[in-house]
């Protein structure tokens, strides 16, 4: 039939009433409803094509019907003329023929898949985020947003989700808050090993906790966030940090995130004060309560609300780093490193011999060890632990050689106590940077964790600078 129509209809007639059509909302011009469809300002661009599909289909058969009319009338006024008869009937004949063409196509289509006349576009591009309605103040209409960073004042209202378009694992959490600023009534939606689902309607602001391996710290139990908010949401760490700041006396649960699959995983040393000094404890799986019983994993009860500082580490199992020589940790019970130089000493310590005990650096942290276990003698894997501790001896230097920290505690690993009765075990970290001469510290004695007559070190916790 588009022959036929174009043979009686000028090309730019048809241009300009397909423009009209197109421009009607700027003209204040009311779209015809057709098909069910009626088109406004939030109409998506799936339906303004079908609209538009239907509307052909319409014109069509609109200018059909005009056609066979005007050839009807030219057959009744040609007085019998064979050849206006014949012209006349022709139009008629091709019209009809277009219409079946038309209608024909449709049908065939639809007979063999249905789906091939649904038309489907992708309204709003959003290959990351989450696609919602908004209604903005002082408009009518309903918009899509693609929402895929945080948003601490969300612009307008959320009526709905349309839809997540996050992949599996990509998002940890989301968090949606009922005021601006990551404040008042918390939501959360879960995303772990899981594709986002679920509605964020009528959210304020906004949050994404990305799926990144390291450690969460969040200030409620069982890895959620107060609600309503005190802290605006879970911290995140993937390197060591001194003073958690703002977070400081803030953490009651704690998760561990490791990349699927991976030879690295992560550990940690909490401490309830900062500069990695004070209460520890060694954090080898998540904690949902920081006041929970120790375990081998999670070494000591730091209690909620007192974790100010976090040494984050990285175990590395893949077997050709393990069995690599990595460099060792060696104690003495002497000041100095077991130099011959001027020692303090003290009246328990004075005339005793020398002794090493020699403490491997792994691609792991074995947790945190007891001292007079550990360094009884013999060999562990091959490796010897040097001169065998007895009662009485004390750990009063130590060498760092190869690429590691180290954390003494007070607190017996044996039992979960401190030496002195009263006194809560306390933890001191040492690395690189802390040896004052070469690879030696020389003397604790005098320090937080070696008060003479009080406490000394009873644990160590060694971390592989992996």
């Amino acid at each position: 039939m588009l022959p036929v129509i174009l043979r009686y209809m000028n090309i730019k007639t048809i241009i300009l009433i397909l423009s009209l059509f197109v421009a009607a909302p700027v003209f204040a011009i009311d779209y015809p409803t057709i098909a069910g469809i009626t088109i406004t300002e939030s109409t998506t661009a799936a339906d303004f094509v079908v609209y538009l599909f239907y509307l052909g289909i319409a014109i069509g058969a609109f200018i059909a019907v005009i056609m066979i009319l005007m050839a009807g009338t030219e057959w009744l006024t040609s007085s019998g003329d064979p050849s206006k008869v014949g012209a006349a009937k022709e139009k008629i004949t091709n019209t009809l023929l277009g219409v079946c063409v038309l209608f024909g196509c449709y049908l065939i289509l639809n007979t063999i898949n249905s789906q091939l006349t649904t038309i489907k576009i992708n309204d709003l591009a959003c290959n990351h985020g989450v696609v919602v309605n908004i209604k903005k103040a002082g408009e009518q209409n309903v918009k899509q947003e693609c929402i895929d960073v945080d948003q601490s004042s969300v612009n307008g209202e959320i009526t709905n989700t349309v839809r997540w378009n996050f992949p599996v694992d990509y998002i940890l959490k989301v968090y949606t808050y009922s005021e601006d600023n990551y404040k008042g009534t918390i939501t959360e939606i879960d995303c772990k090993d899981k594709v986002c689902e679920g509605d964020i309607a009528g959210a304020k602001s906004i949050h994404f906790l990305f799926n990144n391996p390291g450690i969460y710290l969040y200030d409620a139990n069982n890895y959620t966030p107060a609600s309503p908010a005190i802290k605006s949401y879970p911290l995140f760490v993937s390197s060591s940090v001194p003073d958690l700041v703002n977070f400081a006396k803030f953490t009651k649960s704690l998760e561990i995130i490791n990349q699927k699959n991976s030879l690295i995983q992560y550990h940690a040393v909490v401490f309830n004060n900062p500069n990695y000094s004070g209460r520890c404890a060694f954090v080898a799986i998540s904690v949902p309560n920081m006041n929970q019983a120790p375990s081998g994993a999670y070494t000591d009860t730091v209690t909620n609300n007192q974790i100010s500082s976090i040494i984050v580490a990285k175990a590395n199992f893949d077997q050709s780093v393990v069995h690599e020589n990595r460099g060792e940790i060696i104690l003495y019970t002497k000041t100095n490193c077991g130099k011959a130089k001027t020692e303090a000493t003290t009246e328990s310590t004075a005339g005793k011999e020398i002794k090493e005990c020699h403490i491997p650096i792994g691609s792991s942290s074995e947790g945190q060890i007891d001292i007079s276990d550990y360094c009884k003698g013999g060999s562990v894997g091959g490796f010897n632990k040097g001169d065998a501790f007895e009662d009485g001896d004390e750990v009063q230097s130590f060498q760092i050689t190869g690429a590691a920290g180290l954390v003494l505690s007070t607190k017996d690993a044996r039992n979960g106590t401190s030496v002195s009765d009263g006194n809560p075990p306390y933890c001191m970290y040492f690395d690189k940077s802390s040896l004052k001469e070469g690879t030696c510290y020389p003397n604790i004695i005098g320090s937080d964790i070696y008060t003479i007559g009080g406490q000394t070190p009873k644990s160590f916790i060694v971390l592989p600078d992996n």
